[in-house]
């Protein structure tokens, strides 16, 4: 609604960044960083997707939420 928007510092934003980089996996749920477990097939071949667990809420799946690294700030 016009005159309801939210602050430009807490609005989403969207980033490309290199899969390369190192990020922190966080669960959809309750935000608390997440555990990958071990699947002995995916990392034979490579062709799963790497399945995550949360010690907190005990979620379990592949979709994560990802905590920018401090200092990369960069959107386009």
């Amino acid at each position: 609604m016009p005159g309801e928007s939210e602050p430009e510092d807490r609005a989403p934003r969207l980033a490309r960044r290199s899969p390369f980089s190192p990020s922190t996996k966080l669960c959809p749920r309750c935000l608390t960083p997440l555990a990958p477990i071990q699947n002995p097939i995916g990392e034979l071949w490579g062709i799963m997707p790497t399945n995550y667990e949360c010690p907190k809420c005990g979620y379990a799946g592949t979709v994560f939420l990802e905590r920018a690294p401090e200092g990369e700030t960069e959107t386009k």
